[in-house]
């Protein structure tokens, strides 16, 4: 299939770019359209005969989102809006990347029917995002996958995330500190994603919705970090300390019932299999 994508630099888009081309199929870039210092690209500009347009590209730092919502807001919003287009003139149907958008979990494990809240302007930024992916799919014709992903972990770098920190330190040696160790989180490897995502793309007619993605297990910051510092090869010390993030949430189950009957999709590393595998690519890659 010919796939636009958005977000071909990130750590998701980037690995379904490679992931999805090393299938077959072609992918197109959109980044160049999407993203706002892209204005004097116009409509003629576009690309078309697309199959699918996959959006993953977002400012997706929370901190960054408190220092400057509006600029975060208008990025994401708009980035979707052009994106969107896109899609609406090959009549392609559209890939939203969402995220956790649960706020305050009143029950667990959250389901697709909780409600939404924002915590934070990068989570309120998705919720606009999936509202006018909806809405302009329902105008359109075109139909909307919407995808709230929990922690989707891989070969990231992107600092002040707590797997890619302490694969650093794994790296490198060097101490970690922890500074919320109680929060219970759901991760996805990277590896499950990308087949989740060849999943969506085989279905046929494309079954319009939203679907929680994660991996169905919950995990203490302090079990991961204690994990990976037991697999790692190379030793640090870890610390923990009392520093919780602001407007964290506690704990985070995540039901995925629905996307796996959907799709005839399972994940299939646990946690400690997606971390052997990004530790043994670190060793691979040493000269």
């Amino acid at each position: 299939m010919r796939l636009g994508i958005t977000g071909a630099q990130g750590f998701i888009g980037g690995f379904l770019c490679r992931f999805l081309s090393g299938e077959g199929h072609d992918m197109i870039p959109l980044d160049g359209f999407t993203r706002r210092s892209a204005k004097e690209k116009t409509r003629d500009d576009f690309p078309r005969r697309l199959d699918w347009v996959l959006h993953f590209g977002a400012s997706t730092s929370i901190p960054r989102s408190f220092e400057d919502p509006f600029a975060v807001y208008a990025n994401n919003t708009e980035s979707t809006l052009l994106a969107l287009e896109i899609a609406g003139l090959s009549r392609a149907p559209f890939l939203f990347m969402s995220s956790y958008v649960y706020g305050r979990p009143q029950y667990l494990p959250i389901d697709e029917s909780h409600p939404v809240e924002a915590l934070n302007p990068y989570m309120g930024s998705k919720i606009a995002g999936e509202l006018i992916s909806r809405h302009l799919g329902g105008l359109t014709g075109i139909p909307v996958v919407v995808l709230r992903g929990f922690l989707i972990y891989g070969d990231s770098r992107s600092p002040g995330r707590l797997i890619p920190d302490l694969l650093e330190s794994a790296r490198n040696g060097a101490p970690f500190v922890l500074k919320d160790p109680t929060p219970r989180r759901d991760y996805l490897y990277i590896r499950d994603f990308a087949a989740l995502v060849r999943a969506i793309l085989s279905t046929e007619p494309v079954p319009a919705g939203t679907y929680n993605v994660g991996g169905g297990e919950t995990h203490r910051n302090l079990d991961v970090a204690e994990l990976l510092r037991r697999l790692s090869p190379t030793p640090f010390a870890l610390e923990t300390a009392d520093m919780p993030r602001r407007n964290d949430v506690d704990d985070i189950s995540v039901d995925i019932r629905l996307v796996k009957r959907t799709f005839a999709w399972e994940p299939r590393y646990t946690l400690e299999e997606g971390l052997r595998e990004l530790l043994s690519a670190d060793r691979q890659r040493v000269p």
